[in-house]
């Protein structure tokens, strides 16, 4: 079992605590982001409607294109990673093959789309909310459309402002301009019920975590609220709806450009309007347990919590910041005799600290090493890691691997050629580089008489070079 003190050190504090660097864009301004499901690649959006894929292990742009005339909206990953789902303010939405770059649909609106996603569970089925306008659900292959349509009472006046699907895709919740939240079923589109918030502000975006059986509303009224999705099913039509908790800047009393949580719901990142800060709560009390605060002057676009680790980005001002948790080197904990020492010491070795056989060892111990180094390991069946996995997984681990080829399956990684420097290719016989390049007759008599010189000794009588000393 893992040393409690390693665990409460490195693994007892959830959340963000520290900056930990940005990404490089390239001379890209940054407009949105978005992880993948697993984490491993983030997709960003930029105001001249670029895409930039970037490993996040080794922070590194792994592909970029061209995907929009105007800055990119809104992002979506579909559920196997291999599609990304983008929007754009030149009214148009595309779905990208991730590892070609190629465009899959584009699809032309009437109006700026504000808002697109794909359902969780059928990467052919694209939910998307435009400006002013009810939302759609729209079927890439073959296409169709289906106009969500709202039938509550004063729906005319009161226009849809946020969209999402529950995490299973069962439903369509949608939020509206006078804080009205509406469910309807995701097959046949007709409302299930409606409620109203304890507030007529406009609700600006609505966040389903991966795990738990709630939402979460960001209000125009600068209050942060945790319903119930059950509750919001079994409400009377037209009643109000209690949340189970609410957060809020009691102090600064700021508003919320974009909200967040970690994949557990026990956190909630809130990143104010006015200022590169970032409030994180804990949700079941509502208590604020930190703010991270960026460069002063910057305006908050998007913010992003990794989906299984205490890691958050925020755009502002085009660049994409990473927020981590601070680490600290405690190597006691993997070795409760461990020491730090402030000066250097003698080290006193222990008897048979260094022996290969202890003689003084008994019998049956020996006899149990010997066995356990005969243990035979396990490689081939696998079993799905519950980190990685939502409350509602698949139970098929085919579903969580790549297949051979990897032309199907779960993208979990970019693949990428390492760039080779030209002055660092070594030359092979019959006048290739280690690169594949041809060399030159030139440039081959000139390494072979190099190489000839550096292989042949110094003669016994020969002058001596030129600032070479005689003794």
């Amino acid at each position: 079992m893992m040393n409690a003190e390693l665990l409460e050190r490195n693994f007892g504090v959830q959340f963000p605590e520290e900056l930990d660097g940005t990404l490089d864009l390239q001379n890209g301004a940054a407009n949105c982001c978005k992880f993948n499901r697993w984490g491993t690649l983030v997709a960003v959006g930029s105001t001249d409607g670029r895409i930039f894929i970037f490993d996040f292990v080794t922070k590194g742009i792994v592909k970029t294109w061209t995907a929009h005339a105007l800055p990119v909206s809104s992002l979506s990953w579909s559920r196997n990673g291999r599609k990304l789902l983008t929007a754009s303010a030149d009214t148009t939405v595309a779905v990208w093959n991730v590892i070609e770059g190629a465009c899959m649909h584009r699809l032309k609106y009437s109006a700026m789309v504000t808002s697109a996603v794909f359902n969780p569970r059928n990467d052919n089925q694209v939910l998307v909310l435009q400006l002013n306008y009810p939302p759609c659900l729209d079927e890439l292959e073959p296409r169709s459309q289906r106009i969500i349509t709202n039938d509550i009472p004063g729906a005319v006046e009161d226009g849809v402002s946020a969209i999402a699907f529950d995490r299973r895709a069962n439903y369509l919740i949608t939020g509206t301009n006078k804080g009205k939240l509406v469910v309807y079923n995701a097959k046949t589109l007709k409302m299930v019920s409606w409620g109203k918030q304890n507030s007529v502000q406009q609700i600006k975006q609505i966040v389903v975590p991966r795990r738990g059986n709630f939402i979460i509303t960001n209000s125009q009224d600068r209050i942060i609220r945790t319903f119930d999705l059950d509750d919001i099913l079994e409400c009377h039509n037209g009643s109000t709806i209690e949340p189970k908790h609410r957060v809020t800047d009691i102090v600064n009393k700021a508003s919320w450009k974009a909200v967040c949580t970690d994949s557990e719901g026990y956190y909630i990142c809130g990143a104010s309007t006015k200022a590169h800060s970032l409030y994180v709560w804990e949700r079941t009390t509502g208590t604020l347990i930190k703010i991270l605060h960026g460069t002063k002057g910057e305006c908050l676009m998007d913010v992003q919590w990794h989906p299984i680790r205490p890691v958050i980005l925020s755009v502002a001002n085009g660049i994409v910041s990473v927020w981590t948790q601070a680490h600290v080197e405690n190597w006691s904990a993997f070795a409760p005799e461990f020491t730090e020492l402030e000066e250097n010491a003698k080290y006193e070795e222990k008897e048979g600290e260094f022996d290969l056989e202890d003689e003084d060892a008994e019998v049956d111990d020996k006899a149990n090493a010997q066995d356990s180094d005969e243990e035979i390991i396990d490689v081939e069946s696998l079993k799905p890691n519950e980190i990685l996995c939502s409350s509602d997984e698949e139970d098929n681990i085919n579903a969580l691997l790549p297949d051979v080829t990897l032309k199907t399956g779960p993208l979990w990684f970019l693949p990428i050629t390492p760039e080779c420097d030209p002055a660092e290719a070594l030359p092979l016989p019959g006048g290739h580089f280690t690169d594949g390049r041809r060399a030159s007759s030139h440039i081959l008599s000139v390494l072979e008489e190099e190489s000839r010189k550096r292989a042949m000794p110094e003669p016994i009588g020969k002058v001596p070079m030129k600032g070479r000393k005689i003794k």
